[in-house]
C-alpha cells in the first residue's frame, strides 16, 4: 500500500508548522514510528528541532540535501514530516515519491510563494503531488483581518531566498501588500 503526500502551505505566521507538529503528535499518539527533518539552512529557532513561531516543538533530523533523508528513513518508518521545504532544491520531489511509493505518508510545510509572490520551486511540485493540501492564512499585519494568503519582505536585501523571522517579514493580505508596495 502506497504512503499519501500532505502538503501544508501558506504565507509566514499562518501556522504551518503548528499543523505539521500536530500531526507529529498524532502519529505519536498512534505509536507509529516518524522521522521529522529540517533543512540546515533554517536555524532561525533551534539549530535541532522543528520550532514554531509560539515555541512549541520536536527533535528534527537536520539534512543539508534531500537525499539524505532517505539515510535517516528506517524500515518500520510510518510517517515522514519536513518543514521549510521551500529551501530544499527540486530533488526533493524524487526522494518524496520514493517515500510516498514505499508506503510512508509523508507532510511537507513550507511557504508557497516568496515576497515578490513568486512560486517556491520546490513547494509548487510538492503541491501538484499532494494528496491532501492544506492552504493556511494569517492574520494580516497591517489592517487586522485574518485574510492574509502573501508575505511581505520589511527589512533586507530583494534575494528571495532570506532566512529570517519578524525582523524582516510580515503576513499581509493582497490589498495591504499592494497599499504597502505602493501599487493601490
Amino acid at each position: 500500500m502506497v504512503g499519501r503526500l500532505t502538503v501544508i502551505t501558506g504565507p509566514m505566521y499562518s501556522g504551518k508548522t503548528t499543523e505539521l507538529l500536530s500531526f507529529v503528535e498524532i502519529y505519536q499518539i498512534g505509536r507509529k514510528k516518524v522521522a521529522v527533518f529540517k533543512p540546515s539552512l533554517d536555524s532561525r529557532y533551534h539549530s535541532s528541532r522543528v520550532v514554531s513561531h509560539s515555541g512549541n516543538g520536536v527533535e528534527a533530523i537536520v539534512v543539508s540535501s534531500p537525499q539524505e533523508i532517505l539515510e535517516h528513513v528506517e524500515e518500520d518508518t510510518k510517517g515522514v514530516f519536513i518543514d521549510e521545504v521551500q529551501f530544499f532544491p527540486k530533488e526533493l520531489v524524487d526522494v518524496v515519491k520514493k517515500l510516498i511509493n514505499d508506503g510512508i505518508d509523508v507532510f511537507c510545510a513550507g511557504l508557497d510563494l516568496s515576497h515578490k509572490q513568486n512560486p517556491f520551486e520546490t513547494t509548487a511540485y510538492l503541491l501538484s503531488l499532494a494528496d491532501n493540501v492544506i492552504k493556511k492564512k494569517a492574520v494580516c499585519h497591517r489592517c487586522g483581518e485574518y485574510n492574509a494568503t502573501l508575505t511581505l519582505k520589511i527589512s533586507g536585501g530583494e534575494e528571495e531566498i532570506d532566512v529570517g523571522g519578524q525582523e524582516k517579514y510580515i503576513a499581509v493580505c493582497r490589498d495591504c501588500y499592494n497599499i504597502l508596495r505602493g501599487r493601490s
